[in-house]
Protein backbone atom coordinates (compact mmCIF):
# COMPACT_ATOMS: atom_id res chain seq x y z
CA UNK A 1 0.00 0.00 0.00
CA UNK A 2 1.29 3.52 -0.75
CA UNK A 3 2.43 5.50 2.27
CA UNK A 4 1.17 8.81 0.88
CA UNK A 5 -2.42 10.06 0.95
CA UNK A 6 -4.78 11.70 -1.49
CA UNK A 7 -5.00 14.63 0.91
CA UNK A 8 -1.25 15.15 0.61
CA UNK A 9 -1.57 15.11 -3.17
CA UNK A 10 -4.40 17.66 -2.97
CA UNK A 11 -2.19 19.94 -0.90
CA UNK A 12 0.72 19.48 -3.31
CA UNK A 13 -1.50 20.44 -6.28
CA UNK A 14 -2.83 23.45 -4.36
CA UNK A 15 0.72 24.66 -3.62
CA UNK A 16 1.88 24.08 -7.20
CA UNK A 17 -1.05 26.07 -8.58
CA UNK A 18 -0.81 28.88 -6.01
CA UNK A 19 2.98 29.16 -6.24
CA UNK A 20 3.12 29.69 -2.49
CA UNK A 21 2.66 27.53 0.60
CA UNK A 22 1.03 30.44 2.41
CA UNK A 23 -1.54 31.13 -0.32
CA UNK A 24 -2.27 27.42 -0.78
CA UNK A 25 -2.77 26.90 2.95
CA UNK A 26 -5.23 29.79 3.08
CA UNK A 27 -7.15 28.43 0.07
CA UNK A 28 -7.76 25.07 1.80
CA UNK A 29 -8.22 26.59 5.28
CA UNK A 30 -5.10 24.96 6.72
CA UNK A 31 -2.28 26.43 8.76
CA UNK A 32 0.96 27.08 6.96
CA UNK A 33 2.84 24.79 9.33
CA UNK A 34 0.39 21.92 8.73
CA UNK A 35 0.65 22.43 4.98
CA UNK A 36 4.46 22.42 5.11
CA UNK A 37 4.42 19.25 7.22
CA UNK A 38 2.10 17.48 4.77
CA UNK A 39 4.36 18.39 1.87
CA UNK A 40 7.44 17.20 3.71
CA UNK A 41 5.68 13.91 4.52
CA UNK A 42 4.79 13.49 0.84
CA UNK A 43 8.39 14.09 -0.26
CA UNK A 44 9.63 11.63 2.35
CA UNK A 45 7.07 9.01 1.29
CA UNK A 46 8.09 9.34 -2.36
CA UNK A 47 11.80 9.81 -1.62
CA UNK A 48 12.04 12.75 -4.01
CA UNK A 49 12.18 16.53 -3.74
CA UNK A 50 9.12 18.09 -5.31
CA UNK A 51 9.46 21.75 -4.39
CA UNK A 52 12.17 24.37 -4.10
CA UNK A 53 11.38 26.92 -1.40
CA UNK A 54 12.45 30.49 -2.17
CA UNK A 55 12.57 32.83 0.81
CA UNK A 56 9.85 35.48 0.40
CA UNK A 57 9.35 34.40 -3.23
CA UNK A 58 7.15 31.34 -2.92
CA UNK A 59 8.04 27.98 -4.42
CA UNK A 60 8.99 26.43 -7.74
CA UNK A 61 8.63 22.84 -8.88
CA UNK A 62 11.56 20.53 -9.45
CA UNK A 63 11.51 18.43 -12.64
CA UNK A 64 10.14 15.54 -10.55
CA UNK A 65 7.55 17.90 -9.09
CA UNK A 66 6.34 18.93 -12.54
CA UNK A 67 5.90 15.29 -13.51
CA UNK A 68 4.14 14.43 -10.27
CA UNK A 69 1.79 17.39 -10.68
CA UNK A 70 0.44 15.90 -13.90
CA UNK A 71 -0.01 12.45 -12.37
CA UNK A 72 -1.51 13.89 -9.17
CA UNK A 73 -4.21 15.73 -11.08
CA UNK A 74 -5.09 12.54 -12.93
CA UNK A 75 -5.13 10.42 -9.78
CA UNK A 76 -7.30 12.94 -7.93
CA UNK A 77 -9.75 13.05 -10.83
CA UNK A 78 -9.99 9.26 -10.83
CA UNK A 79 -10.46 9.25 -7.06
CA UNK A 80 -13.33 11.71 -7.40
CA UNK A 81 -14.85 9.45 -10.04
CA UNK A 82 -14.61 6.47 -7.69
CA UNK A 83 -16.21 8.47 -4.88
CA UNK A 84 -19.16 9.36 -7.09
CA UNK A 85 -19.64 5.74 -8.16
CA UNK A 86 -19.45 4.54 -4.54
CA UNK A 87 -22.17 6.97 -3.55
CA UNK A 88 -24.52 5.25 -5.95
CA UNK A 89 -25.20 8.27 -8.10
CA UNK A 90 -26.00 6.14 -11.14
CA UNK A 91 -26.44 8.34 -14.17
CA UNK A 92 -26.50 11.51 -12.06
CA UNK A 93 -22.89 12.62 -12.19
CA UNK A 94 -21.57 15.00 -9.56
CA UNK A 95 -18.38 16.83 -8.76
CA UNK A 96 -16.36 19.18 -10.94
CA UNK A 97 -15.03 18.79 -14.46
CA UNK A 98 -12.44 21.28 -15.70
CA UNK A 99 -12.71 22.26 -19.38
CA UNK A 100 -10.39 24.57 -21.29
CA UNK A 101 -11.69 26.38 -24.35
CA UNK A 102 -9.97 28.51 -26.97
CA UNK A 103 -11.04 32.09 -26.34
CA UNK A 104 -12.25 32.65 -29.91
CA UNK A 105 -14.66 29.71 -29.99
CA UNK A 106 -15.79 30.00 -26.35
CA UNK A 107 -18.64 32.52 -26.89
CA UNK A 108 -20.09 30.34 -29.66
CA UNK A 109 -19.90 26.96 -27.88
CA UNK A 110 -19.66 27.26 -24.11
CA UNK A 111 -23.08 28.86 -23.45
CA UNK A 112 -24.88 26.00 -25.22
CA UNK A 113 -22.71 23.37 -23.54
CA UNK A 114 -23.28 24.86 -20.09
CA UNK A 115 -27.02 25.26 -20.65
CA UNK A 116 -27.50 21.66 -21.81
CA UNK A 117 -25.21 20.30 -19.08
CA UNK A 118 -27.17 22.21 -16.43
CA UNK A 119 -30.34 20.51 -17.65
CA UNK A 120 -29.00 17.00 -18.22
CA UNK A 121 -26.27 16.85 -15.55
CA UNK A 122 -27.52 19.17 -12.79
CA UNK A 123 -25.15 17.81 -10.10
CA UNK A 124 -22.04 18.19 -12.25
CA UNK A 125 -20.22 21.51 -12.17
CA UNK A 126 -18.33 22.41 -15.35
CA UNK A 127 -15.42 24.68 -14.49
CA UNK A 128 -14.51 26.45 -17.74
CA UNK A 129 -11.39 28.45 -18.59
CA UNK A 130 -10.99 30.53 -21.75
CA UNK A 131 -7.42 30.63 -22.97
CA UNK A 132 -5.18 30.71 -26.02
CA UNK A 133 -4.32 27.64 -28.07
CA UNK A 134 -0.86 27.06 -26.61
CA UNK A 135 -2.10 27.26 -23.02
CA UNK A 136 -5.09 25.09 -23.93
CA UNK A 137 -2.84 22.35 -25.30
CA UNK A 138 -0.49 22.52 -22.32
CA UNK A 139 -3.37 22.56 -19.85
CA UNK A 140 -4.94 19.42 -21.32
CA UNK A 141 -1.58 17.66 -21.50
CA UNK A 142 -0.63 18.44 -17.89
CA UNK A 143 -4.03 17.65 -16.40
CA UNK A 144 -5.18 21.19 -15.60
CA UNK A 145 -8.09 20.56 -17.97
CA UNK A 146 -9.67 17.13 -18.38
CA UNK A 147 -11.08 18.24 -21.73
CA UNK A 148 -10.29 20.99 -24.19
CA UNK A 149 -12.13 22.57 -27.11
CA UNK A 150 -10.26 24.55 -29.75
CA UNK A 151 -8.94 24.78 -33.27
CA UNK A 152 -6.75 21.96 -34.53
CA UNK A 153 -3.73 24.22 -35.01
CA UNK A 154 -1.34 22.93 -32.33
CA UNK A 155 0.62 19.78 -33.15
CA UNK A 156 1.18 18.06 -29.80
CA UNK A 157 1.72 14.30 -29.55
CA UNK A 158 0.48 14.37 -25.94
CA UNK A 159 -3.07 15.14 -27.10
CA UNK A 160 -5.90 13.09 -28.57
CA UNK A 161 -8.14 14.93 -31.02
CA UNK A 162 -11.75 14.31 -31.98
CA UNK A 163 -12.95 16.53 -34.84
CA UNK A 164 -16.26 18.23 -34.08
CA UNK A 165 -16.87 20.34 -37.20
CA UNK A 166 -15.02 22.27 -39.92
CA UNK A 167 -15.28 25.96 -40.71
CA UNK A 168 -14.44 27.46 -44.10
CA UNK A 169 -13.18 31.05 -43.96
CA UNK A 170 -15.37 33.95 -45.05
CA UNK A 171 -14.90 37.66 -45.66
CA UNK A 172 -16.66 40.03 -43.28
CA UNK A 173 -17.42 43.42 -44.82
CA UNK A 174 -19.42 46.46 -43.77
CA UNK A 175 -23.14 46.32 -44.44
CA UNK A 176 -22.68 49.22 -46.87
CA UNK A 177 -19.77 47.55 -48.72
CA UNK A 178 -20.19 46.99 -52.45
CA UNK A 179 -19.69 43.25 -51.90
CA UNK A 180 -22.14 42.96 -48.99
CA UNK A 181 -24.85 41.32 -51.10
CA UNK A 182 -22.55 39.11 -53.15
CA UNK A 183 -22.91 35.31 -53.09
CA UNK A 184 -19.13 34.99 -52.89
CA UNK A 185 -15.94 37.00 -53.29
CA UNK A 186 -12.45 36.23 -54.48
CA UNK A 187 -9.78 37.43 -52.05
CA UNK A 188 -7.97 39.02 -54.98
CA UNK A 189 -10.90 41.46 -55.23
CA UNK A 190 -10.19 42.63 -51.68
CA UNK A 191 -6.40 42.63 -51.89
CA UNK A 192 -5.98 46.39 -52.14
CA UNK A 193 -8.48 47.19 -49.40
CA UNK A 194 -7.40 47.63 -45.76
CA UNK A 195 -7.78 44.50 -43.66
CA UNK A 196 -8.06 43.93 -39.90
CA UNK A 197 -6.26 40.75 -38.84
CA UNK A 198 -7.35 38.60 -35.91
CA UNK A 199 -3.82 38.59 -34.57
CA UNK A 200 -3.44 35.58 -32.29
CA UNK A 201 -0.67 32.97 -32.18
CA UNK A 202 -1.40 30.07 -34.56
CA UNK A 203 -4.47 31.90 -35.90
CA UNK A 204 -2.37 34.49 -37.70
CA UNK A 205 -0.43 31.69 -39.42
CA UNK A 206 -3.68 30.06 -40.49
CA UNK A 207 -5.00 33.29 -42.01
CA UNK A 208 -1.72 33.73 -43.85
CA UNK A 209 -2.22 30.24 -45.32
CA UNK A 210 -5.66 31.31 -46.55
CA UNK A 211 -4.17 34.23 -48.48
CA UNK A 212 -1.26 32.15 -49.70
CA UNK A 213 -3.69 29.57 -51.10
CA UNK A 214 -5.50 32.38 -52.91
CA UNK A 215 -2.23 33.85 -54.22
CA UNK A 216 -2.92 37.16 -52.48
CA UNK A 217 -0.90 39.42 -50.16
CA UNK A 218 -3.32 41.19 -47.80
CA UNK A 219 -3.10 44.87 -46.98
CA UNK A 220 -3.13 44.54 -43.18
CA UNK A 221 -3.98 47.96 -41.75
CA UNK A 222 -5.25 46.96 -38.30
CA UNK A 223 -4.69 44.11 -35.86
CA UNK A 224 -6.73 42.92 -32.89
CA UNK A 225 -6.75 39.98 -30.52
CA UNK A 226 -10.56 39.89 -30.24
CA UNK A 227 -13.20 38.99 -32.79
CA UNK A 228 -15.57 41.73 -31.61
CA UNK A 229 -12.99 44.48 -32.15
CA UNK A 230 -12.42 43.13 -35.66
CA UNK A 231 -16.17 43.15 -36.31
CA UNK A 232 -16.48 46.69 -34.96
CA UNK A 233 -13.74 48.01 -37.25
CA UNK A 234 -15.45 46.32 -40.18
CA UNK A 235 -18.80 47.83 -39.23
CA UNK A 236 -17.18 51.28 -39.15
CA UNK A 237 -16.09 50.75 -42.79
CA UNK A 238 -12.42 50.88 -41.80
CA UNK A 239 -11.48 47.43 -43.06
CA UNK A 240 -12.64 43.97 -44.01
CA UNK A 241 -11.76 40.84 -42.07
CA UNK A 242 -11.42 37.09 -42.67
CA UNK A 243 -12.99 34.90 -39.99
CA UNK A 244 -14.38 31.38 -39.61
CA UNK A 245 -17.08 31.25 -36.94
CA UNK A 246 -20.24 33.13 -37.81
CA UNK A 247 -22.15 35.28 -35.35
CA UNK A 248 -25.92 34.92 -35.23
CA UNK A 249 -26.35 38.68 -35.71
CA UNK A 250 -25.40 40.93 -38.61
CA UNK A 251 -24.21 43.86 -36.51
CA UNK A 252 -21.09 44.62 -34.48
CA UNK A 253 -21.40 45.33 -30.76
CA UNK A 254 -21.79 49.04 -31.44
CA UNK A 255 -24.73 48.41 -33.78
CA UNK A 256 -23.03 48.96 -37.14
CA UNK A 257 -24.04 46.51 -39.86
CA UNK A 258 -21.69 43.84 -41.14
CA UNK A 259 -22.15 41.19 -43.83
CA UNK A 260 -20.76 37.70 -44.33
CA UNK A 261 -19.51 36.89 -47.84
CA UNK A 262 -18.24 33.37 -48.62
CA UNK A 263 -14.79 33.18 -50.17
CA UNK A 264 -14.61 31.53 -53.58
CA UNK A 265 -11.93 29.07 -54.65
CA UNK A 266 -10.12 26.42 -52.64
CA UNK A 267 -8.96 27.78 -49.30
CA UNK A 268 -8.07 25.87 -46.11
CA UNK A 269 -10.76 25.39 -43.50
CA UNK A 270 -10.37 25.26 -39.73
CA UNK A 271 -11.42 22.24 -37.70
CA UNK A 272 -12.77 22.55 -34.17
CA UNK A 273 -11.64 19.59 -32.07
CA UNK A 274 -12.28 18.07 -28.68
CA UNK A 275 -9.05 17.31 -26.80
CA UNK A 276 -7.91 15.08 -23.99
CA UNK A 277 -4.54 13.76 -22.84
CA UNK A 278 -3.11 10.62 -24.40
CA UNK A 279 -1.60 9.58 -21.07
CA UNK A 280 -4.82 9.98 -19.08
CA UNK A 281 -7.59 7.45 -18.59
CA UNK A 282 -10.78 9.49 -19.06
CA UNK A 283 -12.94 9.74 -15.97
CA UNK A 284 -16.61 8.86 -16.28
CA UNK A 285 -17.45 12.56 -16.03
CA UNK A 286 -15.10 13.39 -18.86
CA UNK A 287 -16.47 10.60 -21.06
CA UNK A 288 -20.07 11.70 -20.56
CA UNK A 289 -19.30 15.36 -21.26
CA UNK A 290 -17.17 14.44 -24.28
CA UNK A 291 -20.14 12.52 -25.73
CA UNK A 292 -22.36 15.51 -24.97
CA UNK A 293 -19.98 17.79 -26.88
CA UNK A 294 -19.88 15.46 -29.87
CA UNK A 295 -23.68 15.36 -30.00
CA UNK A 296 -24.14 19.10 -29.50
CA UNK A 297 -21.49 20.22 -31.94
CA UNK A 298 -21.98 17.83 -34.83
CA UNK A 299 -22.35 20.92 -37.04
CA UNK A 300 -21.10 24.52 -36.81
CA UNK A 301 -23.20 27.06 -34.86
CA UNK A 302 -25.17 29.75 -36.70
CA UNK A 303 -25.08 27.99 -40.08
Amino acid sequence: MPDYTLRQLEYFVAVAEAGSVTRAAASVHLSQSAMSAALADLENALSVQLLVRHHARGISLTPAGRELLIESRRLLASAADLRAAAQGLGTSLSGTLSIGCFQVVAPYLLPELLAVAAEKLPKLYLHTTETDLAELAEGVANGTFELGIGYDLVDDARLRRWPLFSLPPYALVAGSHRFATRDHVDLAELAEEPMVLLDLPHSRDYFQSVFTAAGVSPNIRYRSTTVETCRALVGRELAYCVLNLRAAVSTALDGHAVAVVPISGTVPSLTVVLLDAVAARPTRRASVVADLCRNLFASPPNT
